[in-house]
């Protein structure tokens, strides 16, 4: 029913004079993961123009209508991306900007920091990364530098402390590690076997954050007479000096279900920072929480909750 509306909206909007056509299609609601949903439990929504015959601008917005992105379609059933798209920041500030040639991501990438200064560079071919790939620290010291071979880390690959010391050294064939030394910020190497990738680590350990959001979660009094139950998906991240941040409803309830999820969440005290290639590293995650028939306001029975799931950072290509 859906695409079948498109369609007949679309040969209306084609056999209309060219000056007539400046059309806007109804805003669409989606949730963090991009996928169609109702306006309560949406994190942003879409909104589609149509330019030309072959042509549709594109633009998402959080709720408060702060533009998150912009770019160019050339079909909408299903989207087909051609052009520049640009990420924002909610200041308005450029985030992150890359060409898409038939859907995939082609040419240079950037992305910066919210001050304007390069995060990361590199290019794409065909949606698969390609050749040098550079990071840089906030304060403009070198992050991490090597190179992808179809998509793949190839070669020597170095990470950087951010007083400039080496950090790691990794040599990698197509994605497969050979070798990887640490080295702490005084330039010595590292002893011993470390992990490449480490979680960040909730004071008293994941028992002990499952606690603190059963014990902090207050089931509102709406929403008990209501009678609504179930899981509130919140996404957030902890950044590189451990705080929680960027936190937002994933899948959501009710209204106030999911602001009361979306309290707890961001009144998490700090962690210890996950570090990736021995390096402070901002991670983000989707936690469930629980409301469920047990639950008591006084203490006196608490709704189970499961742990966090990690959300991996994808490419530009994997983002629409």
């Amino acid at each position: 029913m859906k695409t079948l509306s498109v369609a007949m909206f679309l040969a209306a909007w084609v056999s209309l004079p060219v000056h007539a056509r400046a059309q806007t299609l109804p805003a669409v609601y989606l949730n963090a993961r991009d996928e169609e949903t109702v306006p309560d439990s949406a994190t942003h929504y879409r909104v589609v123009d149509l330019l030309s015959d072959t042509e549709f601008g594109v633009r998402e917005y959080s709720l408060v209508g702060t533009l998150l992105l912009r770019g160019t379609l050339t079909a909408i059933e299903p989207p087909v991306r051609n052009g520049v798209f640009t990420w924002l920041y909610p200041t308005g500030a450029k985030s992150s900007e890359v060409h898409f040639r038939d859907n995939k991501a082609q040419g240079l990438f950037v992305a910066w920091y919210e001050d304007g200064r390069v995060r990361s560079r590199g290019e794409y071919e065909l949606g698969q990364r390609v050749g040098p790939w550079l990071s840089v620290h906030r304060n403009g010291q070198k992050r991490s530098e090597g190179s992808y071979q179809k998509g793949e880390p190839h070669g020597e690959w170095r990470y950087y402390h951010d007083n400039g010391q080496l950090s790691a050294i990794e040599r990698l064939y197509t994605g497969r590690t050979l070798s990887l030394t640490y080295y702490l910020p005084d330039g010595n190497a590292l002893a011993g076997a470390s992990q490449k990738r480490q979680p960040p680590e909730f004071p008293g350990g994941e028992a002990a954050l499952l606690r603190h959001i059963a014990q902090a979660t207050e089931y509102p009094k709406e929403a008990r007479r209501r009678n609504l139950t179930g899981q509130v998906f919140v996404s957030y991240t902890v950044g590189e000096d451990g705080r929680v941040g960027d936190v937002r409803v994933v899948r959501g309830l009710s209204p106030e279900l999911d602001n009361e999820a979306r309290r707890v969440v961001t009144g998490l005290p700090a962690f210890r920072p996950g570090r990736e290639y021995n390096l402070p590293t901002a991670m983000t995650f989707t936690l469930a929480i629980n409301f469920t028939p047990g639950f008591s306001l006084f203490g006196n029975t608490l709704p189970p909750q499961g742990p966090p799931i990690e959300a991996r950072a994808t490419n530009p290509d994997a983002g629409f």
